[in-house]
């Protein structure tokens, strides 16, 4: 590849160059894994933004034909929504199809991109427990999955290496998507606060209510930021199409 990649920046270490092989972590679990034996190992956190980062980087690296998910589910549930994208594609919002992840919208990526990344990649569940609390708490210290666990990984590392069939064929495919502007932590802090913010609207009185259909004002795109009209305020989000579909989902227009 003559780009330099990986194309955006995230949770994640870089191995071998050669190795077929990415590894999407959840949340705090810690494997351990010689660098030779993959070529991108990072977190997944949210079944949204984080999972269209995993996508730009991987449709980007030809190379990669594996894609291992594995760890414990945490939040809400972005290891049920990437297996369900590779299972089951999109809709034509850009929803995760038969996901129980919530706000599983892939808004800033082109259904061509999705398409790609299904075709190119094998992705392989190894998530597990799959249910979540529904709750993270950053300050909890990362957790060992266990030597069954780690066992398994290390198994399906082998077979993938065993069975590996090479680049794929397309060229690389560049994804632009909106400059982080937050550290992920602080995105995920953003994104709760403004589904907390536009739950509230749904519980004011109707004649209040009928202004939740008023339009957002575009401040600027560059930063991502916008002006509520419904309670005047001006506010910074990680992805303006992102906010633009949740806010459609929660406030059922």
């Amino acid at each position: 590849m003559n780009a330099p990649w990986p194309l955006l920046p995230g949770s994640y270490r870089l191995g071998s160059m050669n190795s077929p092989i990415a590894l999407a972590v959840l949340g705090r679990a810690r494997f351990h894994l010689p660098p030779e034996h993959y070529c991108i190992l990072g977190s997944l956190r949210s079944a949204n933004l984080g999972i269209e980062k995993i996508i730009a980087n991987v449709v980007s690296n030809p190379r990669i034909r594996f894609l291992i998910v594995c760890g414990r589910e945490e939040g809400h549930l972005p290891g049920d929504a990437l297996i369900a994208l590779a299972r089951n594609g999109v809709d034509k919002d850009m929803r995760i199809i038969g996901t129980r992840a919530q706000l599983p919208f892939l808004s800033d990526l082109t259904p061509e991109a999705v398409a790609r990344f299904r075709e190119q990649v094998e992705v392989i569940d190894l998530v597990n427990p799959k249910e979540s609390d529904g709750a993270i708490d950053w300050q909890d210290p990362p957790f060992d999955p266990g030597l069954s666990r780690q066992r398994e990984l290390e198994e399906n590392v082998a077979r993938c290496e065993r069975s590996d069939p090479g680049p794929y064929g397309g060229r690389p495919l560049r994804v632009v998507l909106p400059e982080p502007l937050m550290r992920p932590k602080d995105m995920g802090m953003a994104l709760k606060d403004q589904v907390d913010r536009l739950s509230n609207l749904m519980l004011r009185m109707p004649s209040e209510k009928l202004s939740t259909r008023a339009e957002d004002i575009l401040v600027s795109s560059e930063f991502q930021i916008l002006i509520d009209p419904v309670d005047g305020i001006v506010m910074q989000v990680p992805s303006l199409a992102f906010y633009a579909k949740m806010k459609a989902y929660l406030t059922g227009q």
